[in-house]
C-alpha cells in the first residue's frame, strides 16, 4: 500500500476520534467478513463452539444411546444458534474496530474487502457502504471538525484569548 498524504492522515485521523467517541457507527455484513478471504476472520470462534458439541453428541450416541446423542446435538445447534452466534458476532465488531483505528493501511484493506456500513450515531440514514463508498469524503463531511490538529487548535486558543481579554 502506498503511504497516505497528510490529508489521509487527517481524515482517518478525524474518523478514529469519531470511532473512539462513539458518534460513528459501524455495521457489519457478518456473511462477507466472517469467512477465510477476511483480515478479521477467526476460524476456531466460528469452529470450536460447532465443533465440541458435535463430537460431544458423536460421543453420547456411541456411549448411551441415538435418542440421547441427537437430543444433545440439536440442542446444542440451538444453544448456538440463538446464544453463541451473537457472541461470536459481537466479537467480530470488537475485532473489526481494532483492526481499523490500528493502521491507515489496514483501514484501507478492509474498506476494499467490502462488508462495512459507518453511519452517524445521529442519523443513521446518513451512511456509507464499503467497498463502492468514499469513506475519506464521508468523514470529512460528517466529522471535520475533528481534522484539527492539537497544534492548529491551540494556537487558535491562543489567538482568541487576547481578544477577548481587550473588550
Amino acid at each position: 500500500m502506498k503511504k497516505p498524504n497528510k490529508a489521509d492522515q487527517l481524515i482517518y485521523k478525524a474518523f478514529n476520534r469519531a470511532l473512539e467517541q462513539d458518534l460513528l457507527r459501524i455495521y457489519l455484513d457478518t456473511a462477507k467478513l466472517n469467512r477465510p478471504s477476511s483480515p478479521v476472520y477467526n476460524p476456531w470462534e466460528n469452529l470450536l463452539p460447532i465443533l465440541l458439541p458435535m463430537l460431544l453428541g458423536l460421543f453420547l450416541i456411541i456411549t448411551v444411546g441415538t435418542f440421547f446423542g441427537l437430543a444433545f446435538i440439536i440442542g446444542m445447534v440451538l444453544i448456538y444458534t440463538y446464544y453463541f452466534k451473537k457472541i461470536i458476532d459481537r466479537h467480530l465488531l470488537e475485532r473489526t474496530k481494532k483492526f481499523i483505528s490500528s493502521d491507515f493501511d489496514n483501514c484501507q484493506k478492509l474498506w476494499q474487502h467490502g462488508g462495512l456500513v459507518l453511519a452517524t450515531k445521529t442519523n443513521k440514514k446518513i451512511g456509507c457502504i464499503s467497498p463502492d463508498g468514499d469513506w475519506k469524503e464521508f468523514t470529512v463531511q460528517n466529522f471535520a471538525d475533528f481534522m484539527i490538529d492539537k497544534k492548529e487548535e491551540d494556537q487558535e486558543k491562543k489567538d482568541e484569548k487576547p481578544t477577548t481579554a481587550n473588550k
